[in-house]
């Protein structure tokens, strides 16, 4: 899968990456419906350092379509209310 983290790049990320960004997703959209903005904040930066971490840089050169896109880790909770409106709950 194609993810790109606005701001930073696309990253291939495959296997069991993708299910453990799954999990943390889900956790990242539980504190949006919250309403926490503390807790949204630290699983953003979760969820993008796991890209960027587990994920393979896809290369400035190399043109590729995104199937996911994750908002910049300094989002803020309010920004991210209408970027995840259309956000799948399930990634896999």
């Amino acid at each position: 899968m194609i993810i790109r983290v606005l701001t930073e790049g696309q990253y291939r990320l495959e296997g069991e990456a993708l299910a453990e960004l799954d999990r943390l997703d889900d956790f990242l959209l539980d504190a949006l419906s919250a309403g926490n903005e503390a807790e949204f904040a630290a699983r953003l930066r979760e969820v993008a350092a796991l890209v960027q971490n587990k994920g393979k840089r896809v290369p400035d050169d190399e043109l590729v379509e995104s199937d996911l896109i994750i908002p910049a880790p300094d989002t803020s909770l309010e920004e991210a209310r209408g970027f995840f409106a259309t956000y799948p709950r399930h990634l896999l």
